[in-house]
């Protein structure tokens, strides 16, 4: 028997609205987003305004399975909400959709058709994992030695899993990005 494990999807739809209407866009997301979170898979959103004229926005959605994000994008009831955005956005919806490691290499404000090859984004997480092994129980085996080995490895791994996520995984992906996403000619 073969199973089938999936990972959670993050995916970004990016929307401009019309000027004078911001206040309209964030009381229809909020009433989209309470609908959202009965839909079965769903993980959460995250509203993110941006531009010079704060007109963008960008709301993070999270699933437990593309098949549950799938069938949220198809639902009647997303169907009848974005009737309801008529008239208050200017830019029709982008939708990126990201799955599993690969939400660590992708920047925000540069949306990408694809994850980087996996020798590459192993060879990243190499690039940053590598030093934080000998930083981290430098820094924290004098507040830890009396521990069980089990707490112990517990009390290193949180702040190094931290610090990846929130830290160096983005910093690498800024710095790299050259490397990870080249231009096609």
């Amino acid at each position: 028997m073969t199973r089938h494990f999936n990972s959670p999807v993050l995916t970004i739809l990016s929307r401009r609205v019309r000027a004078g209407h911001e206040a309209d866009y964030e009381a229809w997301s909020r009433g989209i987003h309470a609908e959202l979170a009965k839909f079965e898979g769903s993980l959460g959103t995250t509203v993110l305004r941006a531009g010079l004229d704060r007109r963008e926005f960008h709301t993070l959605l999270q699933f437990d399975t593309p098949e549950h994000l799938k069938a949220w994008l198809d639902s009647p009831v997303r169907a009848e909400w974005l009737k309801k955005l008529e008239g208050t956005i200017i830019e029709s919806e982008e939708v990126n959709s990201l799955t599993g490691i690969e939400r660590w290499f992708t920047l925000p404000s540069q949306a990408v058709a694809q994850a980087p090859p996996r020798w590459k984004t192993a060879l990243l997480l190499l690039v940053g994992l590598y030093p934080l092994s000998f930083l981290m129980p430098w820094l924290l085996t004098p507040y830890t030695s009396g521990f069980h080995l089990a707490i112990e490895k517990l009390a290193l791994m949180i702040p190094t899993i931290i610090l990846m996520v929130w830290v160096i995984m983005p910093a690498l992906t800024r710095v790299f990005f050259w490397w990870l996403y080249p231009k096609r000619k």
